[in-house]
């Protein structure tokens, strides 16, 4: 039998993006390591012969174009992150929508094409934002992969669907939701898909989740962040709650994932899914 074919996904996004400091005028003030752990990331992928889905942050593209363009020329999707890494439920619709609209025109920019996927920062379409997919619909945007359907004090709608589901939006268009991975255990929703979670669970339990997925036929979604694999970046104070997650064994990532792709086949979210890129 031919192994089932999953979605590797990467949040494009530096190291001080992810710490929830919301004022773009301070990001300045941070080193830049998007660079060096991009470079890691592709030298990573190429080594497993993969491709994957790049959900782009437009900050980022705007500052960095040549990274963005290396990695689409090497045959990666690029799909959008937003552009400041802002939590949707803290974006009023036009808001949100400039950031879409941004973002979109910075790609544009860079590879000469938009994205057809979407990937909110944090994860954060939940109850309160589910207008957000109305607003990427309008925008052309065939796929999301934001609503994680699971418990987390920051995001999560545990009641989701935890596969592919295609949706009808307010204005009634058409977009999928393509979840990221999670394990049933106990009928509880374990998130395994991924970011944190594949640096705080023994790898045997992501392994589990994957293998059990595709016994059943279905693909699974992981997602990953520059940063993940950079044990060297900068300590900043923060709260415990975030330094207990983002700090945690950076070290374990970068192997831990030559297991992951020498065990399971990986491409992009639009080869898995059947989307025309």
């Amino acid at each position: 039998m031919t192994r089932i074919l999953n979605a590797f996904t990467v949040d494009f996004e530096d190291w001080y993006q992810g710490l929830e400091i919301h004022k773009i005028d301070t990001w300045h003030k941070f080193e830049s390591r998007i660079e060096r752990n991009c470079s890691k990331i592709l030298d990573l992928l190429k080594a497993h012969d993969t491709r994957a889905t790049f959900f782009v942050l437009g900050y980022l593209a705007e500052k960095h174009p040549h990274l963005i363009r290396s990695i689409h020329e090497l045959g990666h999707e690029i799909g959008s992150h937003g552009y400041s890494h802002t939590q949707i439920s803290r974006l009023a619709p036009d808001e949100f929508e400039k950031e879409i609209t941004r973002t979109n025109d910075a790609i544009f920019k860079a590879i000469g094409k938009r994205p057809i996927g979407f990937r909110a920062p944090i994860f954060s379409i939940i109850e309160e934002s589910h207008w957000a997919l109305d607003v990427l619909a309008r925008h052309g945007f065939r796929y999301d992969s934001s609503i994680y359907p699971t418990f987390n004090y920051r995001y999560g709608m545990v009641k989701a669907d935890r596969f592919r589901r295609e949706l009808t939006t307010e204005s009634n268009r058409r977009i999928a939701e393509i979840p990221v991975a999670t394990g049933k255990f106990l009928n509880v929703n374990l998130p395994v898909g991924g970011g944190a979670y594949f640096r705080v669970w023994p790898y045997a339990i992501t392994r589990w989740a994957f293998k059990t997925l595709n016994k059943q036929g279905r693909p699974a979604v992981f997602y990953m962040h520059p940063w993940e694999i950079d044990p060297g970046q900068p300590r900043i104070e923060l709260p415990r709650r975030l330094s207990l997650t983002h700090y945690y064994r950076l070290a374990s990532t970068q192997e831990k994932l030559h297991r992951l792709l020498s065990q399971f086949r990986f491409s992009t979210m639009s080869d898995v899914f059947g989307f025309d890129y």
